[in-house]
């Protein structure tokens, strides 16, 4: 039986210090973080399956919180010799999951949910739009020609157009179908 390639990362250390001569390639490199223990079991499954040493390093364990950036996750190291051939292996399957997958925009994080998108008062909301925008409109227009201009009516309008544009612009009618769960963004996904 063939005995597996991932060894712990004392032996790794130890290998690499025993190495005279190696000019650098038992250096250790970042090949990926992972964000659950399943993709980091698949990729080092892939690994081992390919001959290439790796070692796996769960970043959330460490009792220096921070101490590897906001985005933490399980990091698998591999030598510098093996690194380019890790990628090579690799790439298919980040890349099939990172399009399978939705992760936020802002954060990174896969720990989103899909969040119910409400559009109960969006058809009301586009209506007091358009009534908004449209009769300060026909009134500017047509007060002259009707005789019904008058300095009230001229307050009217503007006050009619101005919540026009509050509503327009800073009520927006949210259309995000996802939320992220650790930083809270909201966002659409297609």
């Amino acid at each position: 039986m063939k005995e597996p390639l991932y060894i712990s990362e004392d032996n790794l250390q130890d290998a690499a210090k025993s190495c005279n001569g190696c000019n650098g390639n038992m250096r250790e490199r970042l090949l990926i973080k992972c964000d659950t223990t399943i993709f980091a079991d698949e990729i080092t499954n892939l690994l081992i399956e390919n001959n290439i040493v790796s070692r796996q390093h769960d970043e959330e364990q460490d009792q220096r919180p921070g101490a590897y950036g906001a985005i933490t996750g399980i990091a698998i190291y591999v030598f510098e010799k093996d690194y380019e051939k890790a990628v090579e292996i690799t790439n298919p399957i980040v890349g099939s999951r990172n399009k399978s997958q939705i992760w936020c925009p802002k954060c990174g994080s896969y720990n989103v949910s899909a969040i119910c998108v409400s559009n109960k008062y969006g058809t009301a909301i586009a209506l007091l739009c358009i009534f908004l925008v449209l009769i300060p409109g026909l009134y500017l227009a047509w007060a002259n020609d009707l005789g019904i201009k008058s300095t009230i009516a001229d307050y009217i309008a503007l006050s009619m157009l101005i919540s026009f544009l509050v509503i327009a612009f800073f009520g927006k009618i949210s259309n995000a179908n996802y939320i992220c769960k650790d930083c809270n963004k909201k966002f659409r996904h297609k």
